[in-house]
């Protein structure tokens, strides 16, 4: 099962999806037109309180241990979603932008992807991967832990390439024709991007 989680910022929506906003997300998503199954937070950057009247809400202290994102991200999970989009977390603070990119490593069993309008973050466990280049130019792979990589159908191919976590070498590959296959031995960061 898939679902959205939308924070502050969101820029580019999946309207298929359903939604759980995350505190200033619950505006965005209802000016939109979309009523969220969910709202999570503390609440402090909502201008419009009385739109949490019409909703399931969780609301948070504000002095907790986990992000709202973070909190939203274990609902989704403890409802048996599998597939989580998250919106809305790279166009702000870097520190909650850096705390959902903690969560894919956390979270390994989970499908998330971090989008924003011109890029989707995802973890690739160990194996061999198809990548569709899709509406996206350019893809770029980081290494959470130091991982052998096979890079094929790119511009950059890769055999058994050692990725260190400090190596930026695999950003701005791009593949050819429709496809490019990756193969790790541990988990890596997968980020496709386009230019504004």
């Amino acid at each position: 099962m898939k679902i959205g989680i939308c924070g502050a910022l969101a820029e580019e929506l999946d309207f298929s999806l359903d939604y759980i906003g995350v505190d200033r997300g619950i505006e965005i998503l209802i000016n939109l037109g979309i009523k969220p199954i969910y709202a999570i937070g503390d609440f402090d950057s909502i201008i419009n309180k009385d739109l949490l009247v019409q909703l399931e809400i969780e609301r948070l202290p504000t002095k907790k241990d986990v992000t709202d994102t973070h909190a939203a991200i274990e609902y989704a999970i403890s409802k048996g979603y599998d597939e989580i989009d998250v919106y809305g977390v790279t166009g702000g603070r870097l520190d909650h932008f850096f705390s959902a990119m903690c969560l894919l490593e956390k979270y390994q069993n989970v499908k998330i992807r971090i989008i924003n309008k011109q890029n989707v973050i995802e973890l690739l466990k160990p194996g061999k991967h198809k990548i569709d280049q899709g509406s996206y130019k350019y893809f770029s792979l980081f290494a959470l832990d130091n991982s052998y990589i096979d890079i094929e159908h790119a511009h950059y191919p890769l055999d058994n390439y050692y990725l260190k976590r400090e190596d930026p070498l695999c950003v701005s590959n791009q593949t050819i024709d429709e496809y490019s296959y990756i193969r790790n031995n541990r988990a890596i960061i997968l980020v496709r991007s386009n230019d504004l």
